[in-house]
């Protein structure tokens, strides 16, 4: 399974650097470059706005959303550096529709269309001489609408992090040149690169992630500011503040290697914060804003955006798993009832599962007294702990089961943290046995 996906990896990989290498040769072909700094993690279920986290989509499954963005004045001249002369992009309002597909349970491909609605440019002030616009006596342009450069991914996770600290992601990606340079939608070439997702699951409601690139572009020499190739360095938090609510912050740093760090000019730098908010299980609302931390190109004074996100995991196959069955004292299950990291919420996948427990209880009312519903963990955590998250667990698959129309009263709950092991701890393997739920009858 390894080797067959290092060979995908590095397919992929071949594949990108094909289609980005022509972006130097495309040089002499671009005469500006985009505007657009807010790139949304389009393979994220939404726990971040624009810095990925190590987990992807699951097999069969689908994510996809959009997002409205609003930047005001992201590229100006000024004179001296940091004193507004004039505009160049002084509004920029962009719709990012995106969508992404796992093809694996390890590797997913996706899509970002970003479409700039209003497009409040100014190409005089860019390629004539500033000098002229002291006086506020240069030409105004209509605002208009403009495709950007269409951006294609594959996301390869590397490490999972479902059941411990640290995870790992690899994503090569390429832009296509659809979006016109010369009003700063697209770059004027193809471009591409690959960044690196290192996450950390450091709490059950906080998470934090890392990423790392590179992006080659072509080269572009534009009122004193050298475009071309770029280190991309983002940091992202999320912090569930209740359940169905999150608080997110994120830091993003996109300096031009061209005279590394000598132009403050060059290097576009942007803070962000916002919420996450559960509408329903599959549907996320986010919204938020930020602000240039520089000078750089695409660097806003400000950013208003918001986006609505919904992501769908495949039922297990019902013909390659057997159904619950009914013992004299518990109802047995083959399938393991799967939670999030850390975690007390009942991933979707294992919804059909449970859907049949319930049905088999309530068609079992006559003739049982109660069910106990019993939660188990693994060994990661400490005593205390395991024993608090065991306990929520099954109180999950109790409220689950009552929203399915099985009477409340009929439940109990306990847990047994990590006090009752069914197979090592020493493995992944056996730990993912042991977090799992038990259901215990009594008859009447």
């Amino acid at each position: 399974m390894m080797i067959k996906r290092l060979k995908s990896i590095s397919l992929a990989l071949g594949m990108m650097a094909c289609l980005a290498a022509p972006a130097t040769s495309q040089a002499a072909l671009s005469n500006g470059f985009s505007s657009i700094l807010f790139n949304p993690a389009i393979s994220n279920n939404t726990d971040l706005f624009t810095v990925y986290r190590a987990p992807n989509i699951a097999r069969g499954g689908w994510n996809a959303g959009f997002y409205l963005d609003w930047a005001r004045n992201p590229i100006e001249v000024g004179a001296p550096p940091g004193v507004r002369q004039a505009g160049i992009v002084d509004n920029s309002i962009t719709g990012n529709f995106y969508g992404t597909y796992g093809i694996t349970d390890w590797l997913s491909v996706g899509v970002d269309i970003p479409v700039i609605f209003w497009n409040d440019v100014n190409p005089v002030v860019a390629y004539g001489n500033p000098a002229v616009f002291v006086d506020n006596t240069f030409t105004t342009f209509d605002p208009q609408t403009n495709l950007g450069d269409i951006r294609i991914e594959f996301k390869f996770r590397l490490r999972d992090n479902e059941d411990r600290l640290l995870g790992i992601a690899l994503i090569p990606f390429v832009y296509l040149p659809s979006g016109p340079s010369s009003v700063f939608a697209g770059n004027g070439g193809l471009s591409g690169g690959a960044l690196v997702v290192i996450d950390f699951n450091i709490h059950e409601r906080v998470k934090l992630a890392l990423n790392l690139g590179f992006r080659a572009n072509g080269k572009v020499d534009l009122n004193n500011v050298k475009f071309g190739n770029q280190l991309l360095v983002s940091l992202g938090i999320s912090i569930k503040i209740i359940e169905r609510l999150s608080f997110i912050a994120e830091g993003q740093m996109d300096p031009i290697l061209r005279d590394f760090f000598d132009n403050e000019v060059q290097v576009p730098a942007e803070a962000r914060g916002g919420f996450r908010i559960k509408l329903t299980d599959n549907f996320n609302l986010n919204v938020g804003g930020g602000a240039g931390l520089t000078i750089g190109i695409k660097s806003p004074d400000w950013r208003a955006f918001l986006g609505l996100n919904y992501n769908w995991a495949p039922a297990p196959c019902p013909a390659c798993e057997a159904p619950p069955e009914v013992e004299a004292r518990k109802i047995t299950i083959d399938q393991m009832v799967h939670f999030a990291f850390d975690r007390a919420v009942i991933r979707p996948q294992s919804y059909p599962i449970l859907d049949d427990v319930a049905s088999i209880i309530k068609s079992n009312l006559n003739s049982i007294s109660n069910v106990l519903i019993e939660g188990h963990t693994d060994s990661i955590g400490s005593d205390n702990y395991n024993m608090r998250l065991s306990e929520r667990r099954a109180n999950s698959v109790r409220n689950y089961l009552t929203n399915k129309q099985v009477p409340a009263g009929i439940l109990d709950t306990a847990g047994f943290g990590e006090s009752r092991p069914i197979a090592t701890n020493t493995t992944a393997e056996g730990r993912a046995k042991n977090r799992r739920v038990e259901f215990k009858v009594n008859s009447k």
